[in-house]
């Protein structure tokens, strides 16, 4: 499982860490995203491939809320 870790220091003197993975398999179409931060944001999201190049996603995310859409992939 590849987990993108991301660390910043900004100028105030905060530093930031960042967890992220995206595509995780749950099934043979479903895929899920995550992500959490040390500013208590985080984000889950669910993607279903209906064909090779197109599929539905749901999207939530601590400061934006939810959202759903389709996706194009060419």
């Amino acid at each position: 499982m590849l987990i993108m870790g991301q660390a910043e220091v900004l100028t105030d003197g905060n530093v930031r860490l960042q967890f992220e993975r995206k595509d995780i398999p749950v099934f043979k179409r479903l895929r899920m995203s995550l992500m959490w931060n040390t500013d208590k944001e985080y984000m889950a999201g669910l993607k279903y491939i209906v064909k090779r190049n197109f599929g539905f996603t749901t999207h939530y995310d601590s400061n934006m809320g939810i959202g759903f859409g389709a996706t194009l992939n060419y």
